[in-house]
């Protein structure tokens, strides 16, 4: 378990890396941009900037520009990554417990019911019970493999509804909206 953490701790940082680097990148090519539409609305539309500072537009015009999803998407990943080690403990407590109290059936029970006289599974011609034994303990995979999915979809419902309730206006909207 501890070299799992190892490799997350390592392919986060990585990718936070990564993360930085370009968005190093993106904020001189906005400072580019920033720099082009002041120029331009100082010229054209003066009046437009009335009472808006060249810092506070600024502010706007990166809040408008700087792309979002790659932030939300590392986010995302990161979260799962950092939450799959307890997924993966509640769904074994949640798997002991269900055995516990009787929820779960014996696999010996299960096999007996599959087959048939002759000692053959229906589903499978030519297994013998033991085959049926070990194919029946391994079906709890089943229900980590739905888990793991599920808690992956809420997190990612989670991030994705951040995502688009913080989505800026275009930058006339955002301009006139400060202004208010």
């Amino acid at each position: 378990m501890i070299w799992f953490f190892v490799f997350v701790a390592a392919l986060l940082a990585v990718l936070f890396g990564l993360y930085w680097w370009w968005s190093e990148r993106i904020k001189a090519e906005i400072a580019e941009g920033v720099e082009i539409e002041w120029a331009h609305f100082q010229k054209n539309e003066p009046e437009f900037l009335d009472g808006l500072s060249e810092q506070q537009f600024r502010e706007i015009y990166a809040r408008v520009h700087t792309p979002r999803f790659p932030r939300y998407a590392l986010g995302a990943f990161a979260t799962f990554l950092v939450s799959l080690p307890v997924t993966l403990g509640l769904l074994s407590a949640l798997m002991w417990g269900a055995e516990k109290i009787g929820m779960t059936p014996e696999p010996i029970e299960v096999a007996d019911r599959l087959l048939l006289d002759d000692g053959k599974l229906r589903f499978f011609q030519d297994a013998p019970p033991e085959a049926a034994l070990y194919y029946i303990e391994d079906l709890a995979g089943f229900y980590y493999f739905f888990g793991v999915i599920i808690v992956w979809l809420i997190i990612v419902a989670i991030f994705m509804r951040r995502y688009h309730s913080r989505r800026p206006g275009y930058l006339r909207d955002e301009i006139l909206r400060a202004k208010e």
